[in-house]
């Protein structure tokens, strides 16, 4: 029997080398990230200065992100990837030399997340843009999926390796391992440059490219992206707001060691993962737009439970809540921008989708910081419940723009995610 058809993305190698050189590279940030957070709370005993740590890491993306998908319209995506990577490797290999010599301080690691942040900024674009490239179209909706899977279990994975790193071993391995990881997707890379595959943006005609030669009016052209975005930003927005709020949830709210706030961050990512895997069913029998405002009610509910739990399991299990609710939403909302949107401007557009993904949480972390700081996590996990009713709104509009448009658009509904 065949089996190319059941392996889906999977049954072509180059998206299956794209696929896990990314999830690589991802574990190794996960890692990081939970890293850096311990160690700056370790240092400083302050939610808020954890919160200042993610605004710092995440600001690149408002700073960057335009100019990254200006990059990924006009260059070689691939050689993008392969440059951005191995600057890096250096950056993380140098934090990791100055935690083993016992030096590294908060300030060290802020600087570091800046600028890991600023080359990843500049390379997702291109990153995510050549995804359609790798495998025929009909597969897109199913490939967008399966990559958000890999940015799941990697935020499963990598939280649990920096708690066991952090446990047994210390700062300096998390920060060397991270930088190590990098390696991953320059191989993937040199492995489609060497097929031909993933390079260039697509020629297209002289019409579509007089449409796409400005992305802002591409855009206005087009407001159920808009929309779009908004509800990214809601979904998104929660997921931070919980990484931020970790170190305290445990040490302040549940009993526990700053080096088990690593365990509430994979719990998110074990929702996730679940969430993804029951919305594949669901989308195929037709109900992926329904799965978004699930999601956001989803994620309601377990910023409630998080709010009002007073030990590990239960948090544990409302944080998974909160995660499964982003992978009903979440996946759905970028795979109508990645069928939509020409390959002309598909890297721009996805510079602003970027930006609504992971440009707001600067402002999410410096914000759940400061309510804790002052209010406790409680709070911050109530005002953080507000963002679910923007989301819905918003899902609600980008369906009506979508049916409200010329050209047939539904394949949101039609296809799995």
């Amino acid at each position: 029997m065949n089996m190319r058809p059941r392996l889906g993305p999977f049954a072509h190698p180059a998206f299956t080398v794209y696929w896990s050189g990314g999830l690589v590279s991802n574990i190794g940030t996960w890692l990081q990230n939970v890293a850096a957070s311990v160690f700056v709370y370790d240092r400083t005993g302050s939610a808020l200065a954890v919160g200042i740590l993610n605004f710092v890491a995440f600001a690149p993306m408002l700073l960057l992100s335009v100019t990254g998908g200006v990059i990924s319209d006009r260059f070689d995506r691939r050689l993008v990837v392969v440059v951005t990577h191995a600057i890096s490797f250096v950056i993380s290999a140098v934090l990791a030399v100055l935690a083993i010599a016992g030096v590294a301080n908060e300030l060290h690691v802020m600087a570091t997340a800046f600028l890991l942040q600023t080359s990843w900024t500049l390379a997702k674009p291109s990153s995510s843009a050549m995804l359609p490239a790798l495998m025929p179209r009909a597969q897109l909706s199913e490939a967008v999926g399966l990559n958000t899977l890999q940015f799941m279990i990697a935020q499963l994975a990598g939280p649990v390796l920096a708690t066991i790193l952090l446990t047994t071993s210390g700062y300096g391995w998390a920060f060397s391992i991270n930088a190590f990881t990098f390696v991953a997707p320059i191989v993937a890379m040199v492995y489609l440059w060497s097929r031909g595959i993933g390079g260039q943006p697509a020629r297209v005609g002289e019409r579509v490219a007089t449409q796409t030669r400005s992305a802002v009016a591409y855009l206005r052209s087009q407001p159920w992206i808009a929309a779009v975005l908004v509800g990214v930003v809601a979904t998104s927005a929660v997921l931070e707001v919980i990484r931020t709020l970790s170190p305290a949830l445990v040490t302040m709210r549940l009993g526990g060691a700053s080096s088990e706030a690593g365990l509430i961050v994979a719990a998110a990512s074990v929702g996730m993962v679940l969430g993804i895997l029951a919305s594949v069913p669901l989308g195929r029998r037709g109900h992926a737009r329904a799965m978004a405002p699930v999601g956001l009610a989803m994620q309601f509910v377990g910023l409630f439970l998080v709010a009002v739990a007073t030990n590990i399991p239960v948090a544990g299990v409302a944080v998974a809540l909160v995660g499964w609710g982003f992978s009903f939403c979440f996946p759905v909302l970028t795979s109508a921008i990645q069928t939509e949107v020409p390959d002309a401007v598909r890297g721009r557009v996805l510079a602003f989708h970027q930006m609504a993904h992971l440009g707001n949480r600067p402002f999410a972390a410096l914000a759940a910081g400061a309510i804790a700081a002052s209010f406790g996590v409680g709070a911050a996990c109530f005002a953080a419940m507000l963002l679910a009713p923007l989301g819905l709104a918003a899902v609600r509009q980008a369906w009506r723009g979508l049916d409200e448009q010329a050209e047939p658009v539904g394949a949101i509904a039609r296809t799995s995610i």
